[in-house]
């Protein structure tokens, strides 16, 4: 028969720390770069073994593998040939980014949008039934997703029980 050990309750003392950087973590998502930010982010996550957020800082660093959340849905918008802007294709407004923050900031950074591929112009071009030659994600949408991954991160952090 074993003994069993006595759980260790954090001190008051390793809670201030852990609480103190934490805060230092937010205070740095709020200011850097977002990629900066989710770096420091995953070493604070990291050090502290928080599982579900190691693995949602790599998601939105790197990209996701399959459907990301829905706050990482954006509007596109679709121009024919002759760079006119198409109408009546409501039901295909809304696109999953699955492109990680360091290539989405690289982009900004460039002055590039995010483009799509050919295989879904060709689909929407039978469904508009006219040629879609652009559908893209412009600066403002890719800014704005990259600002509610932001508030996502501080949120997670805000809400991390030791």
């Amino acid at each position: 028969m074993s003994v069993l050990e006595p759980c260790q309750e954090p001190s008051v003392s390793q809670l201030l720390v852990a609480l103190e950087v934490r805060l230092e973590v937010e205070a740095a998502i709020e200011k850097l770069p977002l990629t900066r930010a989710l770096e420091q982010c995953l070493l604070f996550a990291q050090a502290h073994n928080l599982t579900a957020l190691i693995q949602f800082i790599n998601q939105e660093l790197s990209g996701y593998t399959g459907q990301p959340p829905t706050y990482r849905h954006v509007r596109l918008s679709y121009f024919d040939n002759g760079g006119q802007y198409v109408d009546g294709l409501e039901e295909y407004r809304s696109y999953p980014i699955v492109t990680g923050v360091c290539k989405l900031e690289t982009h900004l950074k460039n002055g590039l949008s995010l483009m799509l591929p050919k295989q879904i112009l060709d689909f929407l071009s039978e469904v508009a039934r006219r040629q879609i030659d652009i559908g893209h994600v412009s600066r403002s949408e890719i800014e704005q997703l990259l600002e509610v991954i932001r508030n996502e991160v501080i949120y997670r952090l805000k809400n991390i029980t030791y």
